[in-house]
C-alpha cells in the first residue's frame, strides 16, 4: 500500500464532516533513533511504522516526524490510525508539535520519555503500558496496589494534564483503531480519544489550550528491565479550517506568592472583578503552590480558596497540598460566574496552626476569556456548606444535611447540582462511603430523582503530580494528596419545573464492612468527618450580555483630551472610531485611522456603566493596561 497520511480541510465543522484532499504525492515521514537497538523502520507495503525493534533491546527510543502540510492554527484536528502494542515497557506518544517552537519540518525532537511527552506550546498523547507492582508501600513511583497498566495521558505545554486507565485492554499484539480529536472551544480545547472501541475521554476540556499550527509525531521506547512492541499503521490527520485569533482574556492577579505558616494559615484579597453583563464564555483559576524552601510543609493538608457573598463565605476551589511537591492547577469556575462580579473578597488558605512554623507559598489568578455561553450561569444557591461529622451509625452525618427548598425563578432553562466532598480521619480517609442526593422537583411531588454515588476515589496514584511521597497513591475518599477536589456533578434538566419551589435531600449511607478483615471499633468510626461543599448552580439563556473590553485606563494626565472629556483612572476603553480595541496597537491603528476628523465617538465602561464620549482626534493623554 502506498504511504499515506492525508491531511483534510473540515468543510462544516458544525456537523463534524471532514473532507479528504485528491490523494497527490505523499511524503514519507522522517525517522529518527535516539536509544539502542536496530531503530524505527517503515514498511511501505502495508503502511505501517514499527518503531520499536522486535528483538526486545532495552533502553530503545525511536520517533517519525512528519512535516508541515497545511499553514496556520487550525479550529480542529483528528488523527485516526491502528495501534498495535504489546505488554511490557515502556510505549509511547502521539504528538502535535507546535512549529514555532520545533520548526515545520524535520525530525522530532528529543524527548526523555515518550510516555511522558512534555513539550513546550505542545499538546501529546501519551500510551503508557508499564508500571508495574510493588512492594514498597512508600515509594515515590509504585504501584503497591497493583493497579491496571494500560494509561493513557493528556500533555499540554510541558506537563501532564491527566491520566487514565482504558475500558479496553489493547495490549494484546494485535492492531486497535486508536482516534484523536481535539476541538478548540472558549477558554481552550475538548479532547476525545477512542482505543480499542473504548472511549478513554469524552470531551475533556483543557484550559489554556489554544489554537496553535502543529505537525505530527509518533514516537516510542523502552525500559532497562522491560520493552515492547509499538506499531502504528496508516496515520491519517485531518484538520478543520483555519482558527480565527482568540481575544486575549482578562487577567485579575487576585494572590501573588503568600507564605502561610502556623500562626497565619489564610491570606484574603479584595479585588474588583468585571460586571456580570460583560460576555465571557469560560472563567479559569491558576492555582499555585510554589518552593518554599525551609518554611514548606512536607504534609498532605487541606486547603480551599473562597469567595464572599455579602456575609457567607463560600469555597469554590477546595484543594490537598502535595508532599512537598509544587502543584500547577487550572480549573473551570464558569459556573461560578454570578460570583465572581464586582468588587469582592476572595480567600486563599492551607496550613495548620501547630506545625513547625511552616505553610505553603501559594499565587491564585483568575482568566475570563471573551465570548457568549450557551447557556448562562445567573445564580449560586448553597445547599449544605461546612464539615460533617459521623457521631454514630444511627446519625451517620445525617444531621447536618437538613432538606433545602428552593424556587426556581420562570427564566431558568437548566440547573445542575456541584459537590466536593472529602472524608478525614483514618476512617473516613480510607473508608468508600455511599450517598445519594434526592430532588422532588416541586414542592409537592410524591416521587424524588435519586442520583447515588459513592464517595470514593481510586484514580490517586495516577495524580499527574507525581513522584510523592508518604501514602500518596492510596485510593481516598474523594480527595488525593496534590490535587484539586473534583466535584459530584448532577444535571437536573429533565428534571427541573422553572417557576416551582423544589425540594433537596443529601441522604448519607452508614459505613459499611461487610467482607472486611477486621471492622475498626465503633470510637474510631465515629471520629469520622467529611468537608462538604454543595451548591445548585441556575442557568437562563444569556440576555443583554456585551462584548467585554480589555484596555484598563490606569492613569489620566490632567488637562489632557481624555480628562477634558471626563475619562477616569480605573475605567476599561471598549471602542474607538467604532473599532473594537483588544489592545493598544489597535487604539493606535484607529487614532491613524480617525485622523482629520474633528470629533471621535469612544465608549469607555466605568464599572458595568456604559459611557460614551466625543474626543478630539490625536493623543488622549491616558496610560493603558491590557487586562
Amino acid at each position: 500500500m502506498k504511504h499515506t497520511l492525508w491531511i483534510v480541510v473540515c468543510l462544516a465543522l458544525a456537523t463534524s464532516a471532514f473532507a479528504e484532499e485528491p490523494p497527490a504525492k505523499q511524503q514519507q515521514g522522517r525517522l529518527s533513533q535516539f536509544g539502542q537497538g536496530a531503530g524505527p523502520r517503515y514498511d511501505l507495503a502495508q503502511d505501517i511504522y514499527r518503531l520499536l525493534d522486535k528483538d526486545g533491546s532495552k533502553a530503545q527510543s525511536n520517533a517519525v516526524a512528519f512535516d508541515r502540510r497545511h499553514e496556520g492554527a487550525r479550529q480542529a484536528v483528528v488523527l485516526r490510525c491502528a495501534l498495535r502494542v504489546l505488554k511490557g515497557g515502556d510505549g509511547g506518544a502521539f504528538v502535535f508539535l507546535n512549529t514555532s517552537e520545533y520548526g515545520a519540518r524535520g525530525p522530532a525532537p528529543f524527548v526523555k520519555s515518550w510516555v511522558e511527552p512534555n513539550l513546550k506550546g505542545t499538546f501529546a498523547v501519551g500510551i503508557d503500558v508499564h508500571n508495574p507492582p510493588s512492594k514498597e508501600m512508600f515509594t515515590p513511583w509504585g504501584n503497591y496496589q497493583d493497579l491496571p497498566q494500560r494509561e493513557i495521558s493528556l500533555h499540554w505545554d510541558g506537563r501532564e494534564i491527566v491520566k487514565r486507565v482504558a475500558p479496553k485492554e489493547f495490549r494484546d499484539g494485535e492492531f486497535h483503531d486508536l482516534e484523536i480529536r481535539l476541538e478548540h472551544v472558549v477558554g481552550g480545547a475538548e479532547v476525545t480519544v477512542r482505543l480499542a472501541e473504548g472511549l478513554v475521554y469524552d470531551h475533556y476540556f483543557i484550559p489554556h489550550l489554544m489554537p496553535y499550527e502543529s505537525r505530527l509525531a509518533i514516537g516510542a521506547g523502552t525500559r532497562q528491565d522491560a520493552s515492547t512492541e509499538f506499531d502504528v499503521r496508516e496515520p491519517r490527520l485531518d484538520v478543520g479550517p483555519k482558527a480565527a485569533t482568540p481575544r486575549p482574556p482578562l487577567r485579575v492577579e487576585v494572590f501573588n506568592h503568600v507564605l502561610t505558616d502556623n500562626s497565619k494559615t489564610f491570606y484574603e484579597a479584595e479585588v474588583q472583578l468585571p460586571p456580570a453583563g460583560w460576555a465571557f464564555g469560560r472563567v479559569i483559576l491558576t492555582l499555585d503552590i510554589h518552593d518554599a524552601g525551609k518554611d514548606w510543609d512536607e504534609w498532605d493538608r487541606n486547603g480551599e480558596i473562597s469567595i464572599w457573598d455579602g456575609e457567607r463565605k463560600l469555597g469554590i476551589v477546595p484543594f490537598i497540598t502535595s508532599y512537598r511537591t509544587e502543584c500547577h492547577w487550572k480549573v473551570d469556575v464558569t459556573h461560578f460566574r454570578p460570583l465572581l462580579t464586582g468588587k469582592r473578597k476572595l480567600e486563599v488558605r492551607a496550613g495548620t496552626t501547630f506545625y513547625k512554623n511552616r505553610g505553603y507559598m501559594m499565587s491564585v489568578a483568575l482568566d475570563f476569556h471573551h465570548g457568549t455561553p450557551e447557556l448562562e450561569p445567573f445564580r449560586v444557591v448553597p445547599l449544605w456548606h461546612g464539615t460533617a461529622k459521623y457521631k454514630s451509625a444511627e446519625n451517620h452525618f445525617s444531621d447536618f444535611f437538613e432538606p433545602q427548598t428552593v424556587a426556581i425563578p420562570e427564566e431558568a432553562r437548566d440547573a445542575r447540582i456541584w459537590t466536593t466532598t472529602t472524608g478525614h480521619s483514618q476512617i473516613g480517609e480510607f473508608t468508600p462511603s455511599k450517598r445519594a442526593v434526592e430532588f422532588l422537583p416541586t414542592k409537592y411531588a410524591e416521587a424524588a430523582q435519586r442520583f447515588e454515588n459513592t464517595l470514593w476515589k481510586t484514580d490517586v496514584y495516577l495524580n499527574p503530580n507525581r513522584p510523592q511521597f508518604g501514602t500518596w497513591q492510596f485510593s481516598r475518599a474523594g480527595w488525593a494528596p496534590g490535587d484539586v477536589v473534583h466535584p459530584w456533578w448532577i444535571d437536573l434538566r429533565d428534571h427541573m419545573q422553572a417557576g416551582q419551589e423544589a425540594v433537596f435531600r443529601y441522604v448519607p449511607q452508614p459505613y459499611d464492612f461487610t467482607g472486611a478483615q477486621r471492622v475498626p471499633e465503633e470510637k474510631q468510626i465515629n471520629q469520622a468527618s467529611h468537608v462538604v461543599r454543595s451548591y445548585l448552580v441556575l442557568y437562563r439563556q444569556p440576555s443583554a450580555l456585551v462584548a467585554a473590553p480589555v484596555l484598563l485606563v490606569t492613569n489620566v494626565a490632567k488637562d489632557s483630551n481624555a480628562a477634558k472629556n471626563g475619562m477616569k483612572t480605573g475605567d476599561y476603553l471598549a471602542s474607538y472610531d467604532g473599532k473594537l480595541l483588544n489592545s493598544v496597537d489597535d487604539l493606535r491603528a484607529a487614532i491613524q485611522g480617525a485622523a482629520g476628523k474633528e470629533k471621535i465617538a469612544v465608549v469607555i465602561y466605568r464599572g458595568a456603566e456604559r459611557v460614551e464620549l466625543e474626543l478630539a482626534p490625536g493623543r488622549m493623554g491616558v496610560n493603558l493596561a491590557n487586562r
